[in-house]
C-alpha cells in the first residue's frame, strides 16, 4: 500500500487559492512550510509530517475572520495610522512563522482586490465605514480619481466640513488662475456643438465686454459659412445691442484694431474649417490677445465632453458652462473636466442677454457645486 502524501507544493493565482489546494490534498492539519511569489503566481509548500508535534493549523477563513472582525472597524485600521499587529495576535494561537507570512500575503491580496470596490448597498455597511467622507463623495457621483486626488482637503474633518473643503478644492482646480485677464483679450472665438447656446453666448459676451470696456468698440462676427451672409440670430443680437458686424473667411484672421476694438467670432461652421483662422489670429495678434471659448451646456454627457475635448484640445479653450437654467452640470461631469485638465472661465444660466454672464471664480463655482452636487 502506498504511503499517504505528506508533503506537497502547489502553484495558484493567489494565497487563498493555494491554501484551498493544500487543504484539499493534505487536510486541515497541514502545516505551511514556505510561501513564495514567482512570475505572478503563489508557490506554497506544506506537510503533514510531525503534525502532532506542530501547532495545529486553523482554517484560513476562521483565522482571518478573527483578525478582520476585530480590526476592520478600528479607526486606526481605516486611516492606516497604525499597522495591523498580526505578530501578537497570532502568537496567542501558536501559529508558525510560515503561517503568519502566508496570512500577510493573503491580507495584501484582499487589500488589492478591495482597492477598486464600489459599494452598491451602503445601507448594509457598518456606520463607521458607510459614513466616511471619501465613500459619500463617491456615492454622490465624483470619480475615484478625483476623490483620491483631492483627499488632502477632507482628511481629518467631519463629513460636512470635509465636503465643503473638497468642493472648494475642486473649484480651485477648475478655475483658471488668470481668469480676470479674459476681459483684456482682443479676439474671441466661440466654439461648441449645435444647440449648445454658442451664438447666444457670443451676444452675452459682447454685452459683458461692452459694460466692462467703455473705450472699446465691440464687433460681432461669424466665420464664413459659404453664403457670405451672417446668420439671422447673430444679426438680430447685433441689432439689439447696437454693435457692428462682420464676416470672417475661414482661413483668415478678422480685421481688428488692437487696444480700441474687440471682435467676437461665432464659429458656426465645422471647427476644422476654422482652425486656420484661429491660428492666423494668434500669429498676427499674439496668443495673449486671442481667446478660444468652448460652450458646454448643462446636461452634457461625459462622452460629449470627451469628444469636444479631443476635437479642440490643441486650441486650449476656456470652458463656458451654458444653459444651467435648463439642466445642471453634476459630479460625474465635473470629475471628467478635472481629469481632462479643463478650465471653466464663464458661467451663465439665463435667456437674458444683458447682465447674464459671470466670470468663474473659486467662490462662485464653489457655491454652484454646493447647491448642485
Amino acid at each position: 500500500m502506498e504511503d499517504k502524501l505528506t508533503t506537497t507544493t502547489v502553484i495558484a493565482k493567489d494565497t487563498s487559492s493555494a491554501m484551498d489546494d493544500i487543504i484539499s490534498q493534505l487536510g486541515e492539519d497541514a502545516v505551511i512550510l514556505s510561501t513564495n511569489h514567482k512570475d505572478g503566481k503563489v508557490h506554497m509548500t506544506a506537510t503533514t509530517e510531525n503534525a502532532s508535534k506542530t501547532p495545529r493549523r486553523m482554517k484560513p477563513s476562521q483565522q482571518f475572520s478573527k483578525i478582520f472582525e476585530s480590526r476592520m472597524l478600528n479607526d486606526q485600521f481605516l486611516t492606516k495610522e497604525k499597522p495591523l499587529e498580526l505578530d501578537n495576535a497570532f502568537n496567542e494561537t501558536g501559529a508558525s512563522t510560515a503561517q503568519l507570512s502566508a496570512l500577510r500575503n493573503e491580507i495584501q491580496d484582499i487589500r488589492n482586490m478591495l482597492s477598486g470596490v464600489v459599494v452598491t448597498e451602503p445601507q448594509n455597511l457598518n456606520d463607521n465605514v458607510a459614513s466616511t467622507t471619501a465613500l459619500k463623495l463617491r456615492q454622490c457621483g465624483f470619480s475615484p480619481n478625483v476623490v483620491k486626488k483631492l483627499e488632502k482637503s477632507f482628511i481629518g474633518k467631519d463629513y460636512e466640513s470635509g465636503r465643503v473643503s473638497f468642493l472648494r478644492s475642486l473649484a480651485k482646480t477648475l478655475v483658471p488662475s488668470d481668469i480676470e485677464n479674459l476681459k483684456e483679450k482682443q479676439i474671441f472665438y466661440i466654439i461648441g456643438s449645435s444647440g449648445s447656446g454658442r451664438t447666444t453666448l457670443s451676444a452675452k459676451l459682447a454685452a459683458f465686454l461692452a459694460d466692462n470696456n467703455k473705450s472699446n468698440s465691440i464687433v460681432l462676427s461669424e466665420i464664413q459659412n459659404g453664403t457670405g451672409l451672417m446668420s439671422d440670430s447673430l444679426r438680430g443680437f447685433a441689432r439689439l445691442l447696437n454693435l457692428k458686424t462682420s464676416v470672417v473667411e475661414k482661413n483668415k484672421a478678422p480685421e481688428n484694431e488692437l487696444n480700441s476694438q474687440k471682435t467676437i467670432v461665432d464659429v458656426s461652421s465645422d471647427l476644422s474649417h476654422s482652425i486656420e483662422s484661429i491660428e492666423a489670429s494668434r500669429k498676427i495678434y499674439g496668443n495673449k490677445n486671442v481667446c478660444v471659448i468652448l460652450t458646454l451646456p448643462g446636461g452634457s454627457s461625459n462622452r460629449l465632453i470627451e469628444t469636444l475635448n479631443s476635437s479642440c484640445e490643441d486650441l486650449e479653450p476656456v470652458i463656458a458652462l451654458s444653459k444651467l437654467d435648463e439642466c445642471e452640470i453634476g459630479p460625474e461631469e465635473f470629475s471628467k473636466l478635472v481629469e481632462l485638465n479643463s478650465k471653466i472661465g464663464i458661467i451663465t444660466g439665463t435667456n437674458d442677454i444683458v447682465n447674464s454672464l459671470a466670470l468663474s471664480s473659486e467662490n462662485v463655482l464653489t457655491q454652484y457645486l454646493k447647491e448642485n452636487c
